[in-house]
């Protein structure tokens, strides 16, 4: 009877097996390209262009992948990439998409309608895939196609990630983190700025968003501020200044000092006065290790005192000049306006934020402190 009910069931294995249809969504690698990296930009007559990066499987265990670059105009996001998929050879998918340029032109127009389609695509990648605005055309950085030895796409995520790390901007803006900042009416933001300088592609700063359009930019040195402002460090934030002290032993020289490895403390408040006036009060403790000190004498307690007050009173006014510049963009990054909405409604409903913004008073200091004078000492 055992050896009956063995068989049987080897039988009907048997048949279960042949009954099997397999896989029947699978795709093979190789017949699949994959966007690594996407450009969006906006054409003279008000078209969108969509640039791509596609990575080409080797044919053969010794040979090296490729790219390619392909470009498509449409009256839409989505028209440009249907044309873009009827195109290419083979199916075209962004799973390794980890990078979206988007040209200042476009971003000017405003970047909610034709991003829309690529934050609510439940297949297009979102919580690492960074967005970037770039100077000129999106689609030109894109088809430079390496540089150096690196893919056009690996070369702007490992970009990205360095300058992230150098504060230059931090935390990391994604398609994710921007789409939920668009439906945030007390907060803007700001993406990485990029562009070409001869053959090479130079981080340019920030570029400074106004609801759901590009509004103005910050350099280099001040981006890095603003990260600092906002309380955050990717771990890393350098600054060189020039200190010409005037005193009976005159301290002269460029400091380069490192303000974002050490312990910071930052102070955020928001009131509001009897005459409703908005009042910010941002100030800012940062501890200093000085890397680099070209002036001609040792820096010992007396004088590390005195460049502090040097350096305090520079970043102070630098600090400043970021509030005028995010003033003047109308870019509420700092989210003055959530705070209004949460502890202040009935003056949030009663004011038109979109204008009131520029008359906020801040009051902003910041201090340094030298806690390491490093190898100079």
């Amino acid at each position: 009877m055992k050896r009956c009910r063995g068989a049987l069931f080897l039988v009907m294995l048997g048949l279960s097996t042949a009954l099997l249809t397999g896989c029947w969504d699978r795709e093979y690698l190789k017949d699949l390209n994959l966007a690594y990296s996407a450009g969006f930009d906006l054409t003279k007559d008000h078209k969108i262009k969509e640039t791509v990066e596609l990575i080409i499987p080797p044919k053969t265990e010794q040979s090296a992948t490729r790219n390619e670059i392909h470009s498509a105009v449409g009256l839409s996001t989505r028209g440009a990439s249907n044309i873009l998929r009827a195109r290419v050879r083979g199916n075209m998918r962004v799973i390794k998409n980890s990078v979206q340029l988007i040209g200042r032109s476009l971003a000017e127009e405003g970047i909610k309608a034709p991003m829309d389609v690529n934050f609510r695509d439940p297949k297009n990648p979102s919580s690492d895939v960074r967005l970037i605005v770039t100077e000129n055309d999106a689609s030109d950085i894109i088809g430079m196609k390496k540089v150096g030895e690196l893919q056009i796409g690996e070369f702007l995520s490992q970009k990205i990630s360095s300058l992230e790390k150098m504060s230059l901007f931090y935390p990391p803006e994604t398609v994710n983190t921007v789409f939920r900042s668009l439906t945030d009416p007390g907060q803007d933001f700001a993406l990485p700025y990029i562009g070409v300088q001869g053959s090479e592609i130079v981080a340019k700063g920030v570029a400074l968003f106004h609801d759901q359009s590009y509004s103005g930019s910050l350099g280099k040195d001040q981006s890095i501020l603003l990260v600092l402002m906002k309380g955050k460090s990717g771990g890393n934030a350098r600054f060189t200044k020039t200190v010409n002290l005037d005193t009976t032993k005159p301290i002269r020289g460029s400091i380069s000092y490192n303000v974002g490895s050490k312990k910071r403390k930052r102070e955020f408040h928001v009131s509001v006065a009897r005459n409703g006036d908005v009042h910010v009060t941002l100030s800012l403790k940062l501890q200093a290790v000085i890397e680099e000190f070209t002036g001609p004498q040792l820096l010992d307690d007396k004088a590390v005192t005195r460049v502090n007050r040097e350096l305090s009173s520079i970043m102070t006014e630098e600090a400043k000049g970021v509030v005028r510049e995010l003033q003047k963009a109308n870019c509420d990054i700092f989210g003055v306006g959530r705070q209004l909405m949460a502890y202040h409604p009935k003056l949030w409903k009663r004011i038109d934020w979109n204008k009131e913004y520029r008359n906020v008073q801040f009051h902003t200091q910041v201090q340094v402190s030298i806690i390491d004078t490093g190898v100079i000492q």
